[in-house]
């Protein structure tokens, strides 16, 4: 008996440690797990809100992921106001999703030399966690953390177009190379029909 004990406890912390990890995955996904497409957590979000559920139908949404202590972050909101000055009447949603309470974000915004241009989501801690575990890099671990800040999306009719995480001048170009890309192909296919 005393040579089987060993194997006992080790079986024992196997059941626990794998139980534990299925609960956890089950309880991460249990949120969202509701919804046929990637995007309708936002939507069913945007439609919540008095202002913004006119917006609720956007064929396009980019994401900024974001926090107020990210230096990067601050550094790309006169970058992505530009784009939402050139992209806005094209019928793009530009939103910006942090996880942080609205009035420290706001107490934060009032302090900045650039404020934003683009729609607010706060507290929304369990969106990004969901917006997270997109990610399309296959070394990228699902629920590794932390999560590089900002990081930005790009969903068309309920399908995943753009992420990258983390800002340069780079990033930016090719987030709008992507939205310049998907918009001409909206074009091209609206003349063609």
């Amino acid at each position: 008996m005393k040579a089987l004990l060993p194997y006992l406890i080790s079986l024992g912390f196997a059941i626990i440690i794998f139980s534990n990890t299925a609960l956890t995955k089950w309880h991460k996904n249990q949120f969202f797990r509701n919804y046929e497409s990637i995007d309708e957590p936002i939507r069913s979000i945007l439609e919540q809100d008095d202002f913004l559920s006119d917006e609720k139908d956007a064929k396009i949404l980019v994401i900024n992921l974001w926090a107020t202590w990210c230096q990067p972050c601050q550094r790309e909101i006169p970058h992505l106001n530009k784009l939402l000055d050139k992209y806005e009447q094209e019928g793009v949603l530009f939103l910006a999703i942090n996880g942080e309470k609205k009035n420290e974000v706001n107490e934060w915004i009032d302090l900045q030399k650039h404020e934003f241009s683009y729609f607010q989501l706060y507290e929304q801690k369990p969106l990004m966690k969901y917006l997270f575990e997109l990610n399309p890099d296959e070394s990228f671990k699902k629920g590794q953390k932390p999560q590089a800040l900002p990081t930005n999306l790009i969903i068309k009719n309920g399908e995943l177009i753009y992420y990258k995480a983390g800002f340069s001048k780079q990033s930016i170009e090719a987030l709008e190379a992507k939205l310049s890309e998907i918009l001409k192909g909206e074009n091209f296919l609206n003349k063609r029909f």
